[in-house]
């Protein structure tokens, strides 16, 4: 793969691309930002997510480019960066600043390079397939395996109960069953032929997270109205293989 500051090559700086523990020199392209500003009320009886479209904005997110330079390009290097904005790889490209520090660390006649850039807007792609409605697990009609290459190993707290939504009050309290929300969390896996399938596929998988209304979590012994809010971080395990955790959070309500 090619990394390209403002559509330069980092190798014309003498820059080097390193792995720093993922499959990819710049981290943070698949993770999906958090939503940002009001993503629910509590009303006291009941909680109530807001997931129309227009209460939909996400963050930005940190891209972490590692790289190792020569000690002759080590100035013009660093320079790119503190002034690029745009960074890009082989099928995509991201406005970006440089606003965090910059770390080196020299290693023999070389530097190790980390640069966090931040794009501060992030837009979802589209999510252009049609749904298999079959599978084990579910988002409103999507498998999960078959339509995105997601494989859940692990789930916690889907079985849980909400704690009561308490309001004060100078006597104790009773009611009990006015229930407020929880956070459920998959664990999961994105595999697919190539680097730049499970790019594809991660795009359309936050288009799916991040649309509008509630989703429909189906597992093999549960099905509940959930929405997403907390965005997720990536791990590039290898060229085909992502690592993640999705956390849905689920409204209890009046039980």
């Amino acid at each position: 793969m090619i990394y390209k500051i403002d559509s330069v090559p980092i190798s014309n700086y003498g820059a080097q691309p390193t792995l720093a523990g993922q499959a990819i020199a710049l981290h943070g392209i698949f993770d999906l930002p958090k939503r940002i500003g009001s993503t629910e009320h509590n009303w006291g009886t009941s909680i109530e997510p807001f997931v129309e479209k227009e209460d939909i904005e996400l963050d930005g997110r940190a891209l972490t480019l590692h790289a190792v330079v020569s000690s002759e390009g080590l100035d013009n290097f660093i320079q790119s960066c503190i002034s690029c904005e745009q960074l890009s790889i082989d099928y995509d490209s991201f406005d970006v600043v440089c606003k965090d520090e910059i770390q080196v660390r020299k290693v023999d006649s070389r530097y190790v390079v980390a640069v966090t850039f931040w794009q501060d807007v992030y837009e979802v792609g589209s999510l252009d397939i049609n749904p298999s409605a079959s599978g084990s697990f579910r988002l409103d009609n999507y498998d999960l395996r078959r339509d995105f290459g997601v494989y859940v190993s692990e789930s916690s707290n889907l079985f849980n109960t909400a704690k009561r939504i308490d309001i004060p009050t100078t006597e104790l309290y009773e009611r009990t069953n006015y229930r407020a929300s929880r956070d459920i969390t998959l664990r999961c896996s994105m595999m697919g032929h190539s680097l730049s399938g499970v790019y594809s596929n991660m795009k359309r998988f936050h288009a799916l997270l991040m649309a509008p209304g509630m989703r429909t979590l189906t597992t093999p012994n549960k099905t509940l109205e959930v929405y997403f809010k907390n965005g997720m971080s990536v791990r590039a395990a290898t060229h085909n293989i992502l690592q993640f955790n999705i956390t849905a959070t689920r409204c209890d309500n009046n039980i």
